[in-house]
């Protein structure tokens, strides 16, 4: 079953009069279970192609669903709402509430989705992704692959469709990257999470299911 499907995807920026083309003309798919890598060189539409999907920036034309609901043709509030329930979000920088241990950062998306049992949901995410022992840890406690395990598990916190992650290693160490990958790529096997995610990096795009090269605004491999 197709989870994502894109038809025709086209963003134009305004840069003041001078008109640049993230995506053009964009017909994409992913399957339930997928992990897909999402590769390009800078400025080719990758991380564009992610925020439209994201629901967090909407196209110029063309058309997006998610499983099987056109979400482009939904409001600001409902696009929200979807994205609260349907989409975890893993980015390069941590986004980490500095004041909130991990447990309390994992908590807060369901707390505002409300879920009826989400310290025991949080606990059960953060022993998934190898914290149990650090959940009443700040964020300044915790190493930089540590603070985006919790990041990890914040965004599964309300059994997302689809978990969409975009460099989620590129500001950490050979051997935390690994440690991070290897998370997904459990996440994916024994969760059947379907994962998209952008990354520079052909050795981790190697790990994915399937890669998509983007050039230019377009598809060009994939």
């Amino acid at each position: 079953m197709k989870i994502i499907k894109t038809k025709d995807l086209k963003k134009i920026y305004w840069l003041g009069k001078i008109e640049v083309t993230a995506l053009n003309g964009v017909d994409a798919s992913v399957e339930e279970g997928e992990f897909v890598a999402i590769m390009g060189p800078s400025g080719s539409g990758k991380s564009t192609f992610l925020n439209m999907i994201g629901m967090l920036d909407t196209p110029t034309s063309g058309e997006i669903h998610i499983n099987s609901n056109e979400v482009t043709k939904m409001n600001s509030n409902a696009r929200a709402e979807y994205r609260l329930k349907h989409i975890g979000f893993v980015f390069q920088f941590f986004n980490l509430f500095m004041e909130l241990t991990a447990l309390e950062n994992v908590m807060f998306p369901m707390m505002l989705s409300g879920h009826p049992f989400y310290k025991e949901r949080a606990e059960e995410l953060l022993e998934i992704v190898g914290l149990k022992a650090r959940i009443n840890h700040l964020p300044s406690e915790l190493s930089g692959g540590e603070q985006q395990r919790v990041t990890i598990a914040r965004a599964l916190a309300n059994k997302p469709k689809l978990l969409l992650t975009d460099e989620p290693t590129a500001n950490l160490d050979t051997k935390t990257t690994k440690e991070i990958m290897e998370v997904f790529i459990r996440l994916n096997r024994e969760q059947h999470q379907t994962i998209i995610m952008v990354t520079h990096n052909p050795e981790l795009g190697a790990k994915a299911d399937r890669i998509i090269h983007f050039k230019d605004g377009k598809i060009v491999e994939g």
